[in-house]
């Protein structure tokens, strides 16, 4: 190889030596770049396993805390399970003490009813053998006979017995029959009930009253005061109005075949209003069995503001907007909407309310 071939060749390796420097270099930075990126990835890696560890971890806490949480889960659900049962066994044996209770109550009620029966039974016969008086020491008796003046005095009426008028089937005649009070039970009406549309079907005054004694019947009555034999003044109980005053006066008619030819005693009573006698009362006495009795029928009864109803009758006030005064309500007509007012008393023989139309009332009176 001549010079000039020899110094091309050593020019091309030259080149070829710088090339492959550069070469070098780049793979050295290449080498470099790997080892760099080799060291990163080892840190992730290591990072990612701590993480890894550490969720392994919490996965096995996590279980735990699952496991603890479902069996505490499973023991509440256990006891829950037996409470119900137990509170179910303790319901099915409340429901069996409380009918036990119910029956319990029932011949409570049962038993405070007849007692309270017998009660009302024997105050009516302390009160009857209270008011019952021999014919000698008997107002009335006495008064029958002689019409003493009479300068300051005050009596109560005493209800003694009932006359009735019956008819005999078999004749069509009336029959005259007198029952002693005590055979009688008496009962007040409640106020405020609703009283609905009814008929003769439906009403059963049952529903509407409550039983009294004879007693308490008697507070009803208005005491009655004579001043200076000539002042008749009623005083009332009721709360309708508190007296009323009349002009005395007594007298004997002649006997009647009325009263089997007996005198009868009758007072005459003149109100001391202007009325054209309109408010004027007259009461008339008779002898039945040598006791003589104060005779007054259903309507002198109202006038003095006896609160006797028959058994037919229910006293109420209307609930209509048009209509607001108290009316009678009869069984046998339709009622309109309305409320009982709470006045009102009713007398029972056998569980049967009385009609008081043909009904005479016989009193006593009482020095007080």
């Amino acid at each position: 190889m001549n010079k000039s071939k020899l110094k091309e060749h050593v020019l091309g390796l030259s080149t070829q030596i710088d090339s492959l420097k550069d070469v070098n270099y780049m793979l050295e930075e290449s080498k470099d770049s790997l080892l760099l990126n080799v060291s990163l990835l080892a840190s992730a890696n290591d990072m990612n396993e701590i993480e890894i560890s550490r969720l392994n971890n919490l996965v096995v806490i996590n279980k735990q805390e699952i496991d603890r949480l479902q069996s505490d889960y499973d023991i509440q659900i256990a006891s829950l399970n037996e409470t119900i049962s137990d509170n179910q066994a303790a319901l099915l044996d409340y429901q069996d003490s409380s009918l036990n209770h119910q029956d319990s109550i029932s011949q409570l009620q049962d038993a405070i009813l007849n007692y309270q029966n017998s009660i009302v039974q024997l105050q009516d016969s302390l009160s009857n053998s209270q008011t019952t008086t021999t014919t000698s020491n008997d107002f009335l008796n006495n008064y029958y006979k002689e019409q003493i003046p009479l300068p300051n005095n005050s009596f109560s009426l005493v209800l003694s017995k009932l006359a009735f008028q019956t008819k005999q089937n078999y004749n069509y005649t009336n029959a005259l029959e007198i029952l002693d009070v005590t055979e009688l039970k008496f009962w007040s009406i409640l106020g405020g009930l609703k009283i609905r549309y009814i008929d003769d079907e439906n009403l059963q005054i049952d529903d509407y009253v409550h039983s009294m004694n004879r007693s308490e019947v008697s507070a009803t009555f208005p005491i009655i005061e004579v001043l200076k034999n000539k002042l008749f003044t009623l005083k009332f109980n009721n709360g309708n109005r508190s007296e009323e005053s009349f002009l005395f006066n007594v007298t004997n008619p002649l006997p009647t075949s009325d009263n089997n030819q007996r005198r009868i005693l009758r007072i005459e009573l003149a109100n001391e209003e202007v009325d054209n006698g309109e408010e004027d009362i007259v009461w008339e006495f008779f002898v039945i069995e040598n006791e003589c009795y104060l005779a007054l029928n259903k309507s002198q009864l109202n006038r003095v503001d006896l609160p006797f109803r028959s058994g037919d009758e229910i006293e109420m006030i209307s609930s209509d907007d048009y209509y607001s005064d108290r009316v009678y309500i009869l069984k046998a007509y339709m009622s309109p909407l309305g409320r009982t007012t709470g006045e009102g008393i009713y007398l029972s023989i056998n569980k049967h309310y009385l009609d008081l139309d043909n009904v005479t009332f016989l009193f006593k009176l009482k020095e007080i």
